[in-house]
């Protein structure tokens, strides 16, 4: 039997997500076939007749190492190479799972986080996808439409070769599907899960149920909306979310904390709406599905959705035979809609899943229909009839795998990009661009070259009873002797373009920096140029103000000039007015002066102007 080793990038234990029952199943279906080994990053509390198990270090090499010696092919999930990109350079056959597409899956999850750092993020997620695209000998997806999406990738990569398509036309052996799946076991109750042990749950009342996590790529606040219409119809419905922290991770995702409060401010929390606070062991998770008479699964529109695999959460309702309502447009959906084991709702159309609810609780017949389709669906996701793929991959022959080029980095050399000649640029500067241009683009040539002609590939020997007899010759004669030779060439090949990967991404580095400053430089300059702007608006706003009220000053003034000149005309009549006076007084009292002492009186003189 061929030793395959399984390594899980998550926990696989009593307690885990769904990339570790997806491995952790995986083993178990394939130990009738291979030597499994299953390796994750923390020991595993589980046991299964001819799996073995161990745990390793997440980003220590070394704990890898002896299993990796031990191991004629590798099955890993392809986030691994984010930690142990020394699996790029395995001389064991590689197949890499893709089921999950992170870089989907975190445009979601770094929704909120800033743009700097979401694109920093999405550019990581990008050279991870590349370096696994380099890297794998072949490549698991859970879909077709998700086959399309990386076949579309591996055309990009240059993995899709003539070659390729001549041994293999529709690539199955370079990409194939494998779902997630089911236990061919029956779901059994061991104990009480809901009823009885949440409070004000009866016996008799119906509880949708939302079972997995509450993924921020997720909609239960959703379904949190819908509910006061459920209530009104249905008063005792009873919802409850599986609303523990990540096994692994520890998590608790911004949606399950909104879901709890949207709750809370509906009046809901804890009447209606239930969080079930622990995460469920893997299992006892039959014991809270077989409580329910309905389950959910809502979420909201972007491209993880689209690119989906049928989620973990969603066999299993087809598992227990439970009727469901999902969102539209996933591989779910579609399933649901085909073979009408539940009801499909528009995304973002709570009144549409209130409606659907309100029908499923109020129809025991149309339940009854659904559970039955949906445990015809559960057949035909049993684990053991999925792994036909895994167990083509590790029957075919390492030189049957090498019909396409398989890069021996993890690195991607980034492309020159084109560069557009300002009106301000010089006619120097422009040629120095060119330049630059075209020795990017040389680089990027000769690497290409490399990158087709590294390995060294044996050509099959053509022709009939002759030509077996030359190839019986050379397997015992002349390879024992040049494979070594053949295998030491390859490595320094292999070598050669690692270091021109290295030196063309250090170039590319600096060249980034040096981009980087250039751009800080020109931002500094502009932020120079804005304050002057702004100084001399302000200095223009300084000597207008100051005008304007040197022009008040002058105006003012002037009217004080003015009041100071009438004031001294008043006060100059004033005085003549008080001269008259004074004149008329002596006048009077010279006669009054005559009279008393009889003599004549003189006529009165007539009043004389004074200037």
């Amino acid at each position: 039997m061929k030793r395959l080793l399984i390594i899980s990038h998550d926990g696989v234990g009593r307690s885990m997500a769904g990339p570790g029952i997806r491995y952790w199943e995986l083993a178990r279906a394939l130990a009738p076939h291979l030597a499994v080994t299953l390796v994750a990053p923390r020991p595993i509390d589980l046991a299964e007749a001819g799996v073995a198990t161990a745990s390793y270090a997440w980003g220590d090499p070394a704990s890898l190492a002896a299993y990796l010696a031990h191991a004629d092919v590798v099955l890993a999930n392809g986030y691994l190479l984010q930690a142990h990109p020394e699996l790029a350079q395995l001389r064991v056959p590689l197949l890499l799972d893709l089921y999950d597409p992170t870089l989907l899956e975190n445009l979601e999850l770094h929704r909120g986080d800033p743009p700097a750092e979401r694109a920093a993020q999405a550019e990581h997620d990008i050279a991870l996808l590349n370096r696994q695209l380099a890297a794998g000998d072949g490549f698991l997806c859970a879909t077709e439409r998700q086959r399309d999406l990386y076949i579309g990738a591996l055309m990009a990569a240059g993995r899709v070769t003539a070659a390729r398509a001549e041994a293999d036309p529709l690539l199955r052996g370079l990409i194939d599907v494998v779902p997630f799946g089911l236990p061919a076991e029956p779901p059994a109750k061991s104990g009480p899960a809901l009823r009885g042990v949440l409070p004000t749950i009866g016996e008799h009342d119906p509880i949708v149920l939302w079972s997995g996590g509450l993924w921020d790529w997720m909609d239960p606040q959703g379904l949190v909306l819908a509910m006061p219409a459920v209530v009104a119809l249905v008063p005792n419905v009873r919802l409850v979310f599986l609303a523990g922290k990540h096994p692994s991770l520890g998590l608790l995702p911004r949606a399950a904390q909104q879901a709890r409060a949207l709750a809370a401010e509906l009046g809901l929390l804890e009447s209606n709406i239930f969080f079930y606070e622990e995460w469920v062991p893997y299992a006892q998770r039959a014991d809270f599905l077989l409580e329910a008479d309905v389950v959910v699964s809502l979420h909201r529109e972007h491209l993880e959705t689209i690119y989906s695999a049928v989620r973990s959460r969603i066999l299993d309702y087809f598992w227990v035979g439970l009727p469901s309502v999902l969102s539209d447009d996933d591989p779910a959906a579609a399933l649901i809609r085909s073979s009408g084991a539940g009801l499909v709702t528009p995304i973002g159309d709570y009144k549409a899943v209130a409606a659907a609810l309100v029908r499923l609780l109020t129809d025991p017949g149309l339940r009854a229909e659904q559970s039955r389709q949906a445990r015809a669906l559960a057949v035909r996701f049993h684990w053991p009839q999925l792994i036909g793929p895994i167990l083509t991959f590790v029957a075919t022959e390492p030189q049957q795998l090498a019909t396409d080029i398989k890069l021996p980095s993890q690195s991607v050399v980034r492309l020159p990009t084109s560069t557009t000649m300002t009106h301000a640029e010089s006619p120097i500067n422009a040629a120095l661009i060119e330049r630059d241009r075209l020795i990017s683009a040389t680089r990027n040539a000769a690497i290409t070259a490399q990158e087709q002609t590294w390995r060294i590939v044996e050509r099959p020997v053509q022709g009939g009873r002759l030509a077996r007899l030359r190839r019986l010759l050379i397997d015992q004669f002349v390879r024992p002797f040049v494979r070594p030779l053949i295998d030491q060439q390859q490595e320094q090949n292999a070598a050669v373009l690692r270091t021109a990967y290295a030196l063309a991404e250090q170039a590319d580095l600096r060249q980034q920096q040096f981009e980087q400053r250039q751009q800080q430089f020109e931002q500094r300059q502009q932020q120079l140029r804005d304050g002057l702007a702004l100084l001399t608006v302000q200095a223009n706003d300084m000597e207008e103000r100051l005008l304007h009220r040197i022009g008040n000053i002058e105006e003012g003034m002037q009217q004080m000039n003015h009041r100071a000149v009438s004031q001294v005309h008043q006060a100059g009549q004033q005085i003549r007015d008080f001269a008259a006076q004074i004149e008329g007084l002596e006048q009077t009292s010279d006669q009054l002066l005559r009279r008393l002492s009889g003599g004549p009186t003189a006529p009165p003189q007539a009043h004389q102007e004074v200037d």
